[in-house]
This record gives structure tokens, sequence and C-alpha cells, in this order.
């Protein structure tokens, strides 16, 4: 005699899926590319076979029933599972790397470099994506990331991740030279700084932590100054004249090889050295030695340095 099945058909799971996420069957039967009565003839065949109604039909509503929606979510969480060691496994082998950044960084310091890193791997297919928040590495949403993180040891690390600090570098502020001819004989100190207009991107942390390594206390008070949100946007303002930006080497290095922006120098009290955050690169633990990846990685560690 033949065993009896314990595990409903893939058909019946994937129209009971689309039925879940779509809200509708009409809208599942889009999803999967098929007619409308094939999608109501695997959920009544799924039904059946779990011997329990999963849709609710009262009244014409076309939801799921309280043993459907917990199913659904144990169903969805089967296929994303199915999906990711799907991925993962394909990712072992393939020679393409998706890459997230934080904007400022991909545009000032590794956009420009990319085709340096294509030159010596011109086997590997290169997507860089700049963001503004790191990715989901549990859905592989991408290979690796860099970002840059004020306090290393108080920011928790994705699960299964492994990272290394790229860089660390001095922070100090910049402006057009135009502003800082304007404002050399008022520059005496850090303090100064606070009477002229700062040039922030989502906040003024950046700006507090910098006064606070010149031991300089603020007031709670919100410094004043625009907010910009995005690193390259803020030093397009201060080489406009628009202000004092904070800004590092690898965010403005080419910007003062070609004079567009000055670091500025107090004429009595010199500004102390301040690191307040670090480049970090971050990639799933289980892809770390990845090929292409782990040359990605050594490229970085050569680049910075």
């Amino acid at each position: 005699m033949k065993p009896s099945r314990s595990v409903p058909t893939l058909a019946m799971l994937r129209a009971f899926d689309a039925f879940g996420r779509a809200g509708g069957i009409r809208k599942a039967a889009v999803m999967l590319e098929v007619d409308h009565a094939v999608v109501s003839r695997h959920l009544a065949a799924l039904e059946a076979f779990v011997g329990t109604a999963l849709i609710d039909r009262s009244a014409g509503v076309r939801g799921l029933t309280s043993d459907g929606a917990e199913y659904h979510r144990r169903i969805t969480a089967a296929f994303q599972d199915i999906s990711n060691a799907t991925l993962m496994l394909r990712k072992r082998h393939d020679q393409q790397l998706l890459i997230w950044c934080s904007p400022g960084f991909a545009y000032h310091w590794l956009s420009p470099r990319l085709s340096a890193f294509a030159e010596q791997n011109d086997d590997v297919a290169f997507e860089l994506r700049p963001m503004d928040y790191s990715p989901d590495f549990a859905i592989n949403e991408a290979d690796g990331d860099i970002r840059y993180v004020r306090d290393a040891a108080a920011t928790a690390l994705p699960a299964a991740c492994r990272w290394f600090e790229l860089a660390k570098p001095l922070i100090y502020p910049v402006a057009s030279p135009a502003l800082a001819e304007a404002i050399s004989t008022r520059l005496r100190g850090p303090r100064d700084l606070l009477s002229m207009r700062l040039l922030h991107e989502e906040s003024d942390m950046e700006w507090r932590l910098w006064f606070a390594s010149q031991d300089i206390e603020l007031p709670p008070s919100t410094i004043a100054g625009p907010r910009l949100w995005h690193a390259h946007v803020m030093l397009d303002a201060a080489k406009s004249g628009q202000g004092i930006a904070l800004a590092n080497d690898f965010l403005a290095k080419n910007d003062l090889s070609s004079g567009q922006l000055v670091a500025l120098q107090p004429s009595e009290h010199m500004f102390r050295p301040a690191r307040l955050g670090s480049y970090q690169f971050v990639a799933r633990a289980d892809r770390w030695h990845n090929g292409p990846l782990a040359r990605l990685r050594n490229w970085l560690i050569r680049e910075a340095s």
C-alpha cells in the first residue's frame, strides 16, 4: 500500500501563499500567471487536504481564517527559507557582487576607484548601490555593506555576519576658499565656529562629537544650520560657500586637491585631531571567504591604506 502524503502539493501551497499575500483569488492568479479557476481549485484541494477552512468566505469576505493566517505565516517562512537556501547555493558559485554603501562614501571615494577593481577582476560582475540604510543580510539583499559607524562598540552587528574596520579617518572642518578667507580673522580657535554657519547631514551629532573632541561643552539645544542628509550634498553646499562642513580624506581629498575646498586652520588655538567613527565593511560570515568577496575585501584594504 502506498503511504499517504503528509505534505500538500507544491501547486496547492504556491496558490495559498499567493492568495495570502495578494489578498484575493484574482490577484493571486495574476501573481502566478494562471487562470483564477486554477487558484480556486488548488485552494479548495488544500482545505480538503488539511481538513479545515483556511479562507473566510462569510458575507463575501475573502480573507484568511485564524487557522489560515497561522498556516500562511509558516508557509511563507518556509518558502523564504527555500529561497534563501537556493540563493546562497547559487551565490557560492557565481562571480557577481552586489555591494551597498553609504551615499557619500560611494560618491566621493568608492565609485571613482571601481574601474581599478574591474581591471584587476574582469571576471566579476560588480554592482554598487548607494543606500541610506544597511541591507538585510538574512534575506541576501547584498553581498557586502560599507557604512560609517560613529561608535563601533555600541553598534549591534547583524546576526551571522562578520566585519572589519576599513578606516578610522581624521575629521576636520572644511569650507570654500572664499568663505575661509572671509572668516580668517574671526577664526582664532574651535569655539569660534559656533558663531558661524555650520552644515549638517541628518543631525547635529557629528558636530557635537567634534566639539566634544575639542573639550567644548555644548548646551542641549540643537546646533543651528541646515540639514542636508547626504555627505556629498553637504560638501557641495560647502564648495558653493553656504557654510562650514565636517569632512575626512575619504570624502574631501579630491576637493581639497583641486582647491574647491580648504581645511580650516585657526590662527591661535589649533584644532585637536578628532577621530569620531570608522568605515566598516560587513558581510555574511558564511560568505566571508567567497572568492569575489574576499578579493574585494583585500582590494579595499589596499586602497584604503
